[in-house]
């Protein structure tokens, strides 16, 4: 296995929030700067709690899930674009024009990579503690979700990184640097190569796996209803379903979607509270989302803030042609309005599916039972399962709009409603391109002022560049950057 000299991202076991954060130099070949000891990140099961917590404080931030994951997915695809009034935000993502010093598409790289390290010394410090028969079932929830952390971070680089898993029939394509061992040791392999795609996705499946046999059905300290910010089995048990999914394995991606779907431990929000309770922390609908405290949440950095007019920014807009596929009656069209931008586009698309911008205490969806119920059509519809691939985009159709006709579509025309009904249904968090690209999907790329660009497929800007101080550090990966970086 590979390993990695880390510079000083490290978990202090008595204190979730210790972290250090310096982003300003390459990520994967800097060696520690503190003496922190490697395997006090899960000595006993108070640093085991603690040190989880910190990897999911990890995935908070401005550069994953609090704000740049999302902008990325949507931006750079047929549902957004900037105003023409902003802050300069995410300008080369709307453009097409990104280039290897983009310090957005760093801040993913270096955010995503502390997210692994700090996994992979919970890890490698679990696998070596002992525990009493009155902690096992603990320990192993806790290891359980670090398994799935990692492979979360590791599926999101990969789709923000690399070309899609289908890219090359073989998977022989370039993915991202696999490290799965971290080491202060000198003599260790400090610069790791772009490992095959096909090697990157072996990897995350294994993680997952590994974390659906782990993670117990009822959590210890905590319950399913009560708390969404901690992968549970069925949050373990949905990523593996979106994975195999992106993997084109129908069979997997149902059979995963319909355990989750018949545990009945979760349902869909009634089609008149979705409009408000979609922004609840806790709801009844989502299997797992970060949650923020008083204490951690971005304020101003927020997506909220990013899209919700009357706030500091609002610079991200909705794209007419978003809008534009939702019925009148649609509950989801609340979320995308007509309004004005205030000086400058009028009228305009103005996104409302984030609005808590007084405490910003506004959990990030990262998946939800609606997604689950279209994991399940989509994959039952590439099998050729087109009666009950109907039935289940009629599920999420009946909740959007009261009472439909039933869909009678069948084949590619069946296929195409369950494509549409994933992008109305999960439009801003974190979805479009990334299904765009795994569909092989030709697109349209909206601009201000009616501008667009067209985006075809195979496109080497749709994916991000690795970072040029990494490039610069690496002589393993010098040679590796995303064609036309």
């Amino acid at each position: 296995m590979k390993k990695l000299f880390f510079k000083s991202y490290i978990i202090a076991a008595i204190s979730a929030a210790t972290l250090a954060t310096s982003c300003s130099k390459d990520f994967l070949s800097k060696q520690p700067q503190q003496s922190t000891d490697l395997n006090s990140t899960f000595i006993d099961m108070a640093s085991g709690r603690a040190s989880l917590n910190g990897i999911y404080s990890l995935m908070k931030g401005v550069n994953y899930y609090g704000r740049t994951l999302y902008v990325t997915a949507d931006l750079m695809s047929d549902n957004a674009y900037l105003s023409s009034s902003n802050s300069k935000r995410y300008l080369q993502f709307d453009s097409y024009t990104t280039n290897a010093t983009n310090s957005d598409a760093s801040g993913m790289w270096n955010t995503l990579y502390q997210v692994v390290v700090n996994a992979n010394l919970m890890l490698q410090a679990g696998n070596k503690l002992q525990v009493g028969s009155s902690d096992s079932t603990e320990k192993a929830q806790i290891m359980g979700e670090a398994y799935a952390i990692r492979a979360l971070a590791y599926f999101d680089m990969m789709k923000l990184f690399a070309q899609p898993y289908n890219f090359t029939a073989d998977g022989s394509h370039l993915g991202v640097p696999l490290v799965t061992t971290t080491t202060a040791d000198a003599g260790a392999v400090i610069s790791p190569a772009r490992d095959q795609a096909g090697k990157v996705y072996t990897q995350i499946e294994a993680d997952l796996v590994k974390a659906v046999a782990m993670i117990p059905a009822t959590p210890v300290g905590y319950t399913l209803s009560g708390n969404k910010g901690r992968i549970s089995l069925y949050g373990a048990k949905a990523i593996l379903s979106r994975l195999y999914l992106y993997e084109g394995k129908w069979a997997d991606a149902e059979r995963l979607a319909t355990e989750i779907i018949t545990d009945n431990k979760y349902s869909l929000l009634a089609k008149d509270k979705l409009a408000t309770d979609f922004q609840l922390e806790n709801n009844s609908e989502t299997i797992f989302e970060i949650l923020y405290l008083t204490t951690d949440n971005l304020g101003t950095d927020a997506m909220v803030n990013f899209c919700l007019q009357g706030g500091s920014y609002g610079d991200m807009l909705a794209s007419d042609d978003l809008y534009n596929q939702y019925d009148a009656t649609d509950a989801r069209r609340s979320f995308v309005v007509k309004g004005k931008r205030s000086g400058a586009e009028n009228p305009a698309i103005l996104i409302n599916k984030y609005q808590n911008k007084s405490t910003y205490l506004e959990g990030m969806k990262v998946v939800r039972l609606a997604e689950v119920y279209l994991t399940r059509a989509e994959a039952r519809s590439m099998q050729g399962k087109d009666a009950q691939a109907a039935a289940d985009v009629d599920v999420i159709r009946t909740r959007s709009l009261g009472s439909v006709a039933a869909t009678t579509a069948t084949g590619d025309a069946l296929l195409k409603i369950i494509k549409n009904e994933r992008r109305k249904e999960l439009c801003f968090e974190g979805h479009r391109l990334f299904d765009l690209t795994r569909w092989k999907q030709t697109f349209t790329k909206y601009k201000t002022g009616g501008a667009s660009i067209s985006i075809t497929y195979p496109n080497t800007k749709t994916i991000m560049p690795i970072p040029l101080n990494e490039i610069n550090a690496n002589p393993n990966i010098a040679g590796q950057q995303n064609p036309d970086y």
